[in-house]
């Protein structure tokens, strides 16, 4: 067996320059206020990359000016490149080398490559919600891959060669505007962006198998790099481990060595295939396939609980299939989840009929919410961004600046953030959560209910709000954020009250007009820092009753870090049992696979929590963790 894998190993893998594919962000190309978003969907594609074992270099379009040797360059929201940058990119195609473009508004860009740029477009109503892929895609390339984007900038082909590659399709997969168009010279172009919102591996895979019609070995190496991290915890001994546990006349030991066994076999023949096919597609996936079979057979090794929470968060409120929220809900129920906090309200939106919230769309997402997860016996919570103006509908921001509401900074420039400081907003919050409460859920979710930080909360306007309940403070902003400031202690302590003040009044009405609807939130897991940093008390939320249950956003890929969070937050047993541990599989701050999940529930188990959450309601989520987790942690 080892010397098979050995072959394998050895397969002409070329190791792959660091300099072979760059994934290049805009500098030049965007405003400056814009920057750190478009490096920041650059990176998904090199983390993409990289956690395939390709190297990708991620860097500036400035780098395009110098002598580099990428082979592949990936551009990524260069959304109005300078002269100098186009000029850059003419001579880099000259010489031969490979691109794609996603997302750019560009004539000059678009006609280096043969394109002519065409209209903008933007829909928030689902237009743009998968991507069907064609017979002329790369070779390994999926067929269909999910992703909702709101805007775009079509282009059309003005000289021979250029043919559409993939086609966007809507909420009920209908065709539309073109996604993805492949041009002569191994180039290829993308009207919006490959977004971290889901089906991460099939935007994966298509990365892969577009870099691998300009540089070889890319299968191979990928595939050796998947078959570590798949074996890993067959060879380590934890898998075999935790099956030695259990007696072995007992019915689930005797299953779980009949699974070993089979993943034994299924590797055997992954080498195999490895050592004749190494550098394909097809031994790609059959590599995939094995990590899956062990990730299962893992999974089989826990048990559900009894009255355990179960949840996911469903950020887009739509739930998995825009339109039908009864599949959702039955799929969810079918994998062992209880409870779905879903996204339906804000203080710029709402997916429902609201008398309070500007509404965003005609559907009744939350009415469709309800009425599914009823039926399917899962619980539903509302959840609402509190303070947080995020997707905002059209107009709503102008109409919330103009009551005075949003925060400031030290300048008094207005902030995209609601005031929590500000008596009106705290009442805006509760009059949302008066009607959403009466919507049928079982709960409210409260979201963002928080700063986004101290250096946003020093504006003139809470100054004054400060200095009429807590005196004059002089030297203003100084004397509140320097750790030597005479006011800083004070300040602190007065704006987390604020945030409190609106938890309680959220707490007092539930509890004297919806008794039956249990209030929770969504909180920051670094407790004490978020005290001071955001203001989010949270500890003392639970302590006092002001929630029923808190749910620290723990998105950590280390299990060490994981650990010593909930060892802070589950201190005191009782407050233990309020807690619902949030688990970050396809979160900014972390990417977990099966079996990283299962050892985080774990952990949150071992902390007596009451259960567990997942972030969040995506292809990701549905294709390769609920499964494993409904084998055994989640096992209806």
């Amino acid at each position: 067996m080892r010397s098979l894998l050995g072959v394998v190993l050895c397969l002409a893998l070329s190791a792959l320059h660091a300099a072979d594919i760059a994934v290049v962000h805009a500098e030049r190309s965007v405003p400056e206020g814009e920057r750190r978003f478009a490096k920041s969907v650059a990176s998904h594609v090199q983390r993409w990359y990289q956690s395939a074992g390709i190297e990708a270099d991620l860097v500036p379009d400035t780098v395009l000016l110098g002598k580099t040797p990428y082979k592949l360059l990936v551009l990524v929201d260069c959304y109005a490149p300078p002269a100098e940058v186009v000029s850059a990119v003419k001579t880099r195609l000259a010489g031969g080398a490979h691109f794609v473009v996603c997302y750019s508004s560009s004539a000059a860009l678009a006609d280096l490559f043969g394109l002519g740029l065409g209209a903008y477009k933007r829909s928030d109503k689902g237009d743009w919600s998968a991507m069907a892929f064609g017979d002329r895609r790369p070779a390994g390339a999926p067929k269909h891959i999910l992703q909702t984007s709101s805007n775009l900038f079509t282009v059309t082909p003005k000289r021979p060669g250029a043919t559409p590659l993939a086609y966007w399709q809507d909420r009920k997969g209908k065709q539309n505007e073109v996604a993805w168009w492949r041009l002569p010279g191994g180039c290829y172009w993308m009207t919006h962006i490959l977004s971290g919102d889901g089906d991460e591996a099939a935007k994966q895979r298509l990365l892969l198998a577009i870099a691998a019609e300009s540089i070889p070995n890319v299968w191979a190496k990928a595939a050796k790099n998947l078959l570590k991290d798949a074996t890993a915890p067959l060879d380590d001994g934890s898998l075999r481990a935790r099956i030695a546990r259990l007696p072995k006349t007992s019915p689930r030991r005797q299953e779980l060595d009949r699974a070993l066994g089979q993943a034994e076999t299924q590797r055997k023949a992954t080498a195999a295939l490895l050592a004749t096919q190494g550098d394909t597609a097809t031994a790609y996936q059959a590599v995939c396939d094995l990590r899956d079979t062990v990730a299962h057979v893992y999974g089989m090794t826990y048990w559900a609980r009894a009255n355990e929470v179960r949840a996911v968060w469903d950020h887009t409120g739509y739930g998995l299939y825009p339109g039908d929220w009864d599949r959702t809900a039955r799929l969810l129920a079918a994998h062992g989840i209880t409870d779905v906090y879903v996204c339906v309200a804000g203080p710029a939106f709402a997916l429902y009929p609201s008398r309070v919230l500007p509404r965003r769309g005609q559907d009744d997402v939350l009415a469709q919410a309800v009425a599914a997860c009823r039926k399917h016996r899962l619980r539903v919570h509302a959840w609402l961004f509190c303070f947080s103006t995020e997707r905002a509908a059209p107009g709503a921001l102008d109409a919330l600046r103009q009551k005075g509401w949003m925060l400031q900074d030290a300048s008094g420039k207005e902030l995209a953030w609601l005031d929590p400081t500000h008596p009106a907003v705290r009442q805006y919050l509760l009059d949302a959560v008066k009607e959403l409460a009466a919507s049928g859920v079982d709960g409210v979710h409260l979201d963002f209910i928080r700063y986004p930080g101290l250096a946003q909360t020093l504006g003139p306007r809470v100054r004054a709000r400060f200095e009429a309940d807590c005196g004059k403070a002089e030297n203003w902003p100084d004397c509140v954020t320097e750790a030597s400031g005479g006011r800083r202690a004070a300040f602190l302590r007065w704006r987390a009250a604020r945030i409190a003040d609106a938890v309680q009044a959220c707490r007092t009405w539930l509890r004297a007009n919806r008794p039956n609807v249990k209030l929770s939130a969504a909180v920051y897991g670094k407790y004490p820092a978020c005290v001071d940093s955001v203001g989010q008390d949270w500890l003392s939320w639970l302590r006092t009753g002001l929630v029923d249950q808190a749910v620290p956003m723990n998105y950590t890929e280390s299990l060490p870090k994981l650990r010593d969070w909930l060892g802070t937050q589950t201190a005191d047993p009782r407050l233990a049992a309020k807690i619902v541990c949030g688990l970050g599989v396809s979160a900014t701050e972390s990417r977990l696979g099966p079996i990283d999940v299962l050892r985080q529930i774990d952990a949150a188990r071992q902390a007596k929590c009451a259960g567990f959450a997942l972030f969040q309601l995506d292809d990701t989520l549905r294709s390769r963790i609920l499964p494993v987790l409904s084998s055994g942690v989640s096992k209806p």
